[in-house]
């Protein structure tokens, strides 16, 4: 990172991904055992497994825009203006209560949200009446960026 932008790429917990390979493992042997095909739980569990395995959530700040990109559920790369946000907030969350897991999710509270596996994000009011809420990695950075460049922004 530079002074001149912030980037960070997350995904998703790599607790999640065990647990799915862990669970087709018992579910194959269980259906083995009963003398069943266990191609059901390939072809359920692979695509799962691959799926949060490469998802990534790629935040990129610079002095003209907030841009986004949650490969593979946004299939194309979103700005937004700084003038086009109405408030800021980096705020301390839990993804299963607030926003009931991980993935694309919406919200009451905070809208349209990208979430991976980290506890705190950045929440985005849209002039628009829009709501954005992004999992991030690097607050440090992210808080000396928005200061370096003047962006208002609060912290809880």
């Amino acid at each position: 990172m530079n002074s001149k932008s912030f980037e960070e790429k997350s995904g998703f917990p790599k607790l999640i991904i065990i647990l799915l390979i862990f669970q087709s493992v018992v579910a194959t042997l269980i259906l083995l055992k009963d003398k069943e095909s266990p191609l059901v739980v390939l072809y359920v569990t692979v695509p799962l497994i691959l799926l949060f395995a490469f998802s990534f959530l790629k935040l990129h700040l610079n002095e003209n825009y907030f841009e986004y990109n949650f490969f593979p559920f946004t299939f194309k790369t979103t700005k937004i203006r700084w003038n086009e946000i109405q408030e800021i907030q980096i705020l301390n969350t839990d993804p299963i209560s607030d926003f009931g897991g991980w993935g694309v999710r919406l919200s009451r509270k905070y809208g349209k949200a990208f979430i991976t596996g980290n506890n705190e994000i950045i929440f985005l009011k849209l002039k628009n009446g829009k709501k954005r809420a992004f999992s991030i990695i690097n607050k440090t950075e992210l808080i000396l960026f928005l200061t370096d460049h003047n962006i208002t922004f609060t912290h809880h």
